[in-house]
């Protein structure tokens, strides 16, 4: 039996152990039945993982980031990792709307994307406790095409 199973089943009988007393406290009967946890098969999708804080960080702007897109939005943003305590903004045009829009109007939509995004990120990162060390990298050149 594997040290991680064996946590897993001292973990058990403790809490059911736990549980009986209460149940014995309250006067009532309880049946306990004990089963070994079955092992899972080879399943690479079911293998835990803990994500780093940059990592988490980026997935969760990213998750805000959609849930606040709209359908008249000239751009959309993203944001990725660019090091162990960057992450970069990225914008990609929509064409077909944004083709048809003047260039001023374009280029100032795109710059309040990016401060909406930069403080995005910095709000959620101040949520974790993180504000100090992230950095924001933001796109070189800003100019509508």
């Amino acid at each position: 039996m594997s040290a991680g199973r064996r946590m897993s089943l001292r973990i058990t009988i403790t809490l059911v152990l736990s549980i009986v007393c209460l149940a014995g406290l309250q006067g009532g009967l309880v049946v306990v039945s004990l089963t070994e946890e079955q092992e899972m098969p080879n399943q690479p999708g079911l293998t835990p993982h803990t994500p780093r804080k940059i990592e988490w960080l980026a997935l969760t702007v990213n998750a805000q980031l959609q849930h606040e897109r709209h359908a008249e939005d000239l751009y959309e943003v993203f944001v990725v990792q660019a090091g162990h305590e960057t992450l970069e903004i990225l914008i990609r045009d929509h064409l077909g709307r944004s083709s048809r829009q003047r260039s001023t109007t374009k280029l100032a939509s795109m710059k309040s994307k990016i401060k909406t995004t930069r403080e995005l990120v910095m709000a959620t990162a101040k949520r974790y406790g993180w504000e100090n060390w992230v950095r924001i990298r933001e796109p070189v050149e800003v100019s509508p095409r």
